[in-house]
């Protein structure tokens, strides 16, 4: 039986400096196309957008596909339910309190909605991904920064006012009142990347601030499975090429925190499988 022609979408990754567009058939990537990010206006933003997509709008005409919608995945805090990025776009202040989804709706006539990227991440790893086979699973972005979602019973958690799911604020020192994000931030000096080429140069100093970050995010889960208890959390985002540097660390801490016998015996952690695109992929489920 030929397969139907009606549930092919886009999904959109704005990152800082680069964006990616994948033209998308439910389970596997048909095209993709990247491009910089503006950093100027946000009618740029919008052009290269259409730039962007225009050649897979193009390469469905050929394959006489239709496109049901457009999925973006941004960074910063989405208010969901408006379509609005309500604050903290990190590397691109210009989008903050734009709706995004909406200006490219009217530009390309067909739904378009947006999400948190670590949101999609989430998304794409829950579905297609490392987390498929579980019905609650925790998504972590490491890099830059620090991002995750909450996917149980087949859909992202968002919370009673959309505020769900943003990792990097969680207190995890009472006394100063300093966030995951902080401490993560100074213990990389904001440069993951940098500090794992030391690490894995033998380099004492880097080695060390990887036992500390492997510490830091041991509480941080164990705290996270205190108070939802996920079936699994799957690691992602640019860090995932240096988590052999603090996995093992984060693993063992992770245990001597949690409190439920059960929850500390089948708690499981693992490494994402959809690679660059899984922003994009969880995106273009947002339509699909």
């Amino acid at each position: 039986m030929q397969k139907e022609k009606n549930n092919y979408t886009i999904g959109i990754d704005i990152g800082g400096t680069k964006m990616s567009a994948i033209l998308f058939d439910g389970s596997k990537i048909l095209a993709d196309y990247t491009l910089a990010t503006p950093q100027d206006t946000v009618d740029h933003v919008v052009i290269m957008i259409g730039a962007l997509i225009d050649p897979l709008f193009e390469r469905a005409k050929e394959d006489k596909i239709k496109i049901k919608g457009i999925g973006i995945a941004v960074a910063g805090i989405v208010d969901f339910k408006n379509q609005i990025i309500a604050k903290n776009s990190p590397n691109l202040e210009i989008l903050n309190k734009i709706k995004l989804a909406e200006l490219i709706e009217k530009r390309r006539g067909v739904p378009t909605i947006m999400d948190n990227d670590a949101n999609c991440f989430a998304r794409a790893e829950s579905v297609l991904g490392a987390g498929k086979k579980y019905s609650n699973i925790y998504g972590l972005t490491i890099g830059t920064g620090i991002g995750g979602g909450w996917f149980v019973n087949n859909r992202i958690y968002y919370g009673s006012h959309g505020g769900a799911n943003e990792p990097g604020r969680f207190i995890m020192n009472g006394e100063e009142k300093v966030d995951l994000e902080i401490m993560y931030q100074k213990l990389t000096q904001h440069n993951l990347f940098k500090l794992a080429q030391k690490a894995y140069r033998a380099d004492a100093l880097a080695e060390k601030a990887f036992d500390d970050i492997g510490e830091l995010l041991g509480i941080f889960f164990a705290n996270v499975v205190n108070l939802i208890d996920p079936e699994i959390f799957i690691i992602g985002g640019g860090g995932l090429e240096a988590c052999d540097l603090f996995l093992p660390k984060t693993k063992k801490i992770m245990k001597n925190y949690i409190m439920n016998p059960e929850s500390k015996k089948k708690i499981k952690i693992e490494k994402a499988k959809l690679g660059e695109h899984a922003g994009a992929i969880g995106a273009a489920l947002l339509v699909a």
